[in-house]
């Protein structure tokens, strides 16, 4: 392999690397950035929502469920999440908090 050719190799690598660490947000980040925290979240129509809040668990109310990323302001420790939002095909929609018998869950409806 020529010298420039792995260089080139070298750098595409790198600019990899690093573009996946700015998309995978650690959860116990900094609380005003957005995190990943769709592993927080429990589809309202599985049986574990039932369970969801004595289990540190959030109900996500949505057509996309747990299937895509669910991003939140907050560090789910010393500050409640708030603030969250999540994928879909077209992008980043709001979602909004509501109180449920069940505990807390975040609404796309």
């Amino acid at each position: 392999m020529s010298k420039k050719a792995l260089s080139v190799a070298t750098l595409v690598l790198g600019a990899t690397l690093t573009m996946t660490g700015l998309a995978n947000a650690e959860p116990n980040g900094d609380p005003a950035k957005y995190a990943d925290f769709t592993s927080s979240f429990v589809n309202y129509n599985d049986p574990a929502a039932l369970g969801a809040a004595e289990n540190g668990k959030y109900i996500i109310i949505s057509p996309q469920g747990t299937a895509t990323t669910i991003a939140c302001r907050g560090n789910g420790a010393d500050v409640e999440i708030y603030d969250c939002m999540q994928e879909d095909e077209f992008g980043w929609y709001p979602l909004r908090k509501i109180d449920t018998p069940l505990g807390a869950a975040w609404s796309s409806l």
